[in-house]
């Protein structure tokens, strides 16, 4: 339980400029004063990108920044000009967004203080219009800084390859430090050390996260297109709630507000959360929320379960399969079908569709708990006995992906199909590495492309098999399932040309140390219009 804060009066003086919280106790991990978090863009439009940086006066004073943007490092060809307010009301964060910028170019943008003081000078790049040859998109998701180096971020950002960045969201996590992970890698401590909850609490974590050198890389050099997942609120959400949120938590609309006032005063994105974004007359992007707008509850498939045979097989043809349970709401179902449509119609060759879980069903394997590591506990043996009797009555056992919305699932791929669109889906959320291909009626549709965490773990957490084995075994039991990687952290680029999109996933060696190395990689392709992927 938290102490009680008069949250009215917090948020009333912050409007009026008369504090920005700084205490001594953040020194550890940033300055007090100054540019203290680097720069950052996202967002991006053809011609128009919105900046981003962090600055705290001295008094703590609301402050008006000057905003150059150049068509050169060193900042000598001036082409725009800004202003950015870094006040109370965002907690020092300021944002611009800069438009009439030439399309699809590299520019370099920097903030000068009034007392003459400069941020670092950042890089991005704005949409290309018209005819593109080629795109290549970095793909992260997951990063519990306490777990961890940002390896992936920091490898990532030294490419030079990449035009742009998608980031799948758990940018943060909300836990109390000590409980996910129970032991904190030490250098990587996380403010506040409570559980966050309200808006001060939100803002001090991105904070902590924000200090790390490779997540501050990759924002400086590239463009960032950043949704959330569910622990910028909290664990599992959905529009009503949360697992991780209780009753003596507060109110949770209180908290889901704070969380997304904290999310975009860090994170640079739409008023609303699908979006749009089209790189020429390559790849239209097109960001969903399948967390917190629409979703309906998750079912609770233990009850069922416990139920024995009779309550599988009641919640087998009961109200998992309601096509009247949703991920998306229906304002959003309506969108995405009608932006997918009109994607095709414009003559964008590809449809990425960057969202939150994973849309393939992972079906628990009969010898799973073979696979569980020496010792396992109770829990761990339960869960796994769970997996293994609802993969048994054809019931994928996580509830809270896709899979716990069969007819909302298939919805969207009907979309896709009666669009004609060529789909690639990209999901986070897992912590592993999947590959899947989508069909509908027997007819190919989309191929899937689940993206490894930067540093939450996976199923490597709790399992002791060889991963070669733990992936032959999901792959014979999961229909749809090309591939999967249970065992390693990092990242994943996707290539796009006219013919074929590549992806690439690439495994970090260590999350344990700061290491730029990494371990063998694995490919996958996908042909224009045959709409499935074949490992390369």
């Amino acid at each position: 339980m938290r102490p009680a804060i008069d949250r009215r009066a917090f948020l009333g003086a912050t409007a009026a400029g008369l504090i920005l919280p700084v205490r001594p106790a953040l020194a550890r991990l940033w300055p007090i004063s100054g540019f203290t978090h680097g720069v950052a863009s996202g967002h991006p439009g053809p011609g128009a990108v919105t900046l981003w940086t962090r600055f705290a006066s001295v008094t703590g004073a609301a402050t008006v920044l000057k905003l150059e943007v150049a068509e050169d490092q060193g900042m000598s060809r001036i082409i725009a000009r800004a202003e950015a307010n870094a006040g109370p009301e965002s907690w020092g964060t300021a944002q611009a967004r800069v438009t009439g910028l030439p399309d699809g170019k590299w520019l370099w943008y920097r903030f000068t203080a009034p007392d003459g003081s400069m941020s670092t000078v950042g890089r991005t790049k704005t949409l290309p219009a018209g005819k593109l040859d080629q795109l290549k998109v970095a793909v992260l998701s997951c990063s519990n800084r306490p777990f961890g180096h940002f390896n992936a971020y920091a490898h990532a950002a030294v490419r030079d390859d990449i035009d742009a960045v998608i980031h799948l969201g758990d940018y943060i996590y909300e836990y109390p430090m000590g409980s996910y992970p129970e032991q904190v890698m030490p250098g990587r401590e996380i403010l506040p050390v409570d559980e966050i909850l309200m808006i001060d609490d939100y803002r001090q974590r991105y904070a902590s996260y924000r200090t790390d050198p490779g997540l501050q890389a990759i924002h400086a050099r590239f463009p960032m297109i950043a949704i959330w997942d569910d622990h910028e609120f909290a664990n599992d959400t959905w529009k009503g709630g949360a697992q991780n949120h209780q009753d003596d938590e507060g109110v949770w609309n209180l908290r889901r507000d704070a969380a997304l006032k904290a999310h975009r005063e860090w994170l640079m994105s739409p008023e609303v959360p699908w979006h749009r974004y089209d790189f020429g007359d390559l790849v239209s992007v097109l960001t969903l929320d399948t967390r917190m707008s629409g979703r309906d509850k998750q079912l609770d498939l233990n009850a069922a379960l416990k139920a024995g045979p009779e309550g599988i097989k009641a919640f087998a043809s009961g109200e998992w399969q309601n096509p009247a349970r949703t991920l998306l709401g229906a304002e959003q179902e309506a969108w995405f079908a009608r932006e997918v449509a009109a994607s095709v119609k414009t003559g964008q060759r590809w449809q990425l569709i960057a969202q939150q879980v994973v849309m393939g069903d992972i079906m628990t394997p009969k010898n799973a708990l073979e696979f569980l590591a020496p010792g396992a506990d109770a829990r761990a043996q339960g869960y796994v006995k769970g997996g293994i009797a609802a993969s048994q009555a054809g019931i994928p056992g996580a509830q809270d992906m896709w899979s716990g919305y069969p007819q909302a699932r298939r919805r969207l791929l009907k979309a896709m199909a009666d669009a004609g669109a060529d789909p690639i889906v990209i999901a986070g959320d897992s912590h592993n590495a999947w590959a899947f291909n989508h069909s509908l009626d027997g007819t190919p549709v989309a191929a899937e492309f689940g993206v490894h965490s930067v540093t939450s773990p996976g199923y490597e957490s709790a399992l002791a098999a060889d991963p070669a084995l733990i992936r032959a075994a999901l792959l014979q039991s999961s229909p749809g399932m090309q591939w999967c990687d249970t065992s390693r952290r990092g990242y994943l680029t996707l290539s796009f040309n006219a013919a074929e999109t590549r992806c690439d996933w690439v495994f970090m060696d260590t999350i344990k140390t700061v290491s730029m190395a990494t371990s063998a990689p694995q490919a996958a392709v996908v042909k224009r219009g045959k709409r499935k992927m074949t490992l390369a």
